[in-house]
């Protein structure tokens, strides 16, 4: 193939990764996004941003505010969030146990996917009434900052987990032994426990456990993780009753879709 040929080729690449991007930036964002925002954090000129952000809408990826000042994902993009979500087999075996252990401990109970740095939350049962978080579904969280963070770490191959502190090492700098010496701890407790807690990690009044399960059949690692306010749940409860209950989760779902939950 000439030139004259990879040129176009290449230029479609290009601002196919663009509109990704712009795609990434607006799902990842808290709210909806000006075109100036927008073109200011995928390092694009405000009109090429504008001008792509116009495409996707033309698609049904974005959606324009009725106001005109900015961009929120489009129906198209929540379609296929919610078809991932629903393809997986461990989110419709898992949510039954979960609505028990939640209703039986007044606690949240969360599934999420391992993804890069980051935990991607994808299902939450909440006990009605209860006082919870705000975790919502398809939101993220820092890896190193959760229960069920840590909780992936421990199961990631080691040149992944050595990828993923490289990183934090650089994002952390001189904070970073702590953060290690954390992590370290977690992955002591899962080896000893089966499951790790997490003490204001996230923040101050949180307290969590964390487990890990990885399916077999596609290497994907998930977490599971029970969660609450400080005054909901003391130390003690989490080592000695909550900490079981997700053990037997995790064994229950690994049941219900005919696998094992560990390696």
């Amino acid at each position: 193939m000439n030139g004259k040929t990879e040129k176009p080729d290449r230029a479609v690449a290009t601002s196919l990764r663009k509109a990704l991007a712009i795609l990434e930036a607006v799902a990842d964002a808290d709210g909806p996004l000006t075109g100036q925002q927008i073109a200011v954090q995928v390092s694009l000129s405000r009109s090429t941003a504008s001008r792509l952000a116009l495409d996707l809408c033309e698609l049904g990826y974005l959606a324009p505010l009725s106001n005109g000042y900015g961009f929120e994902l489009g129906p198209a993009a929540l379609r296929l969030g919610l078809r991932k979500f629903s393809s997986l087999d461990i989110r419709r075996a898992a949510a039954p146990f979960m609505r028990t252990i939640s209703d039986d401990t007044g606690l949240m109970v969360d599934l999420a996917l391992a993804h890069g740095d980051e935990m991607l939350y994808f299902e939450v049962a909440r006990k009605t009434g209860a006082v919870v978080l705000a975790t919502e579904l398809g939101s993220r969280m820092p890896i190193e900052r959760t229960a069920g963070g840590l909780a992936a770490i421990s199961a990631l191959m080691p040149v992944e987990r050595e990828q993923i502190f490289s990183r934090l090492k650089a994002k952390y700098g001189p904070e970073w032994p702590q953060v290690e010496a954390k992590i370290a701890r977690a992955l002591e407790e899962i080896a000893t426990h089966g499951f790790c807690t997490a003490i204001g990690t996230w923040r101050p009044d949180v307290s969590a456990v964390g487990i890990p399960f990885i399916d077999p059949r596609t290497g994907r690692v998930f977490s599971f993780s029970c969660s609450g306010i400080g005054y909901t749940i003391e130390e003690e409860r989490l080592r000695s009753e909550i900490g079981p209950r997700m053990v037997e989760l995790v064994d229950n779902v690994a049941a219900a879709m005919g696998t094992s939950p560990r390696p």
